[in-house]
């Protein structure tokens, strides 16, 4: 059993360092491109004296800036998961509250555009699961966020929490253009983003979705 107990853990440790390095290796990539870009924007700027060019320039490093922003934040919040998954406690939580909570946080700071929320409110107490809190709002927030981001304008996103025996479903249903078959497990995989047609670049890191992956598998 000690053996058996050994050899468990030392699999469980090659794993992680795998999975760590895997972890690196995307990152040092994603990093690359917008610090290449910058670069170039600055060094363009050092040399153009066309003020139009200039401003060109200056929003290709903007938009680079708040790329390397995003993913600095995401991957912060990415390489803590495995920690706090560990000593995660799971208690009782409110499915339905948790998504009220959310949805007046997100209108308190106009994060739906013009987009419209239905939510279909579940009777109080009646979507009680155990669970982990802040990771379960983490994970809402962002299927809310991207199913916002990729609602056309004046659409409408129905969110919904229904208790199905010992388990609660919810819904975040949009009107967006849906996921094609080919990519829909790609969309889980760290720095995969199908970003929405006419959205600024670098709002999404492509990191949401693997971690809300992360904490329901966690």
């Amino acid at each position: 059993h000690l053996a058996r107990s050994l050899s468990d853990m030392t699999e469980t440790l090659r794993e992680r360092i795998d999975a760590t390095e895997a972890f690196a290796a995307d990152v040092a990539h994603e990093l690359k491109n917008p610090l290449a870009s910058l670069a170039s924007a600055v060094q363009g700027l050092q040399r153009v004296t066309d003020e139009a060019l200039r401003a060109q320039l200056m929003q290709v490093a903007t938009d680079d800036v708040r790329r390397l922003d995003r993913l600095i934040s995401d991957i912060s919040e990415a390489s803590r998961l495995d920690a706090q998954l560990t000593r995660t406690r799971f208690d009782v939580v409110d499915i339905g509250a948790i998504l009220e909570t959310i949805l007046k946080e997100r209108e308190s700071r106009s994060a739906n555009r013009d987009v419209r929320i239905a939510f279909a409110r579940p009777q109080r107490g009646s979507t009680r699961v155990m669970g982990d809190k802040g990771g379960l709002m983490r994970v809402f927030d962002n299927l809310i966020d991207n199913a916002v981001s990729f609602s056309p304008s004046a659409g409408v996103v129905r969110i919904s929490a229904t208790r199905s025996g010992d388990a609660v479903i919810a819904t975040v249903e949009d009107e967006g253009p849906g996921v094609p078959e080919h990519a829909r497990d790609q969309i889980f995989e760290r720095f995969h983003s199908l970003r929405p047609a006419g959205e600024a670049f670098g709002k999404h890191s492509g990191l949401g979705l693997a971690i809300a992956r992360t904490i329901v598998s966690g």
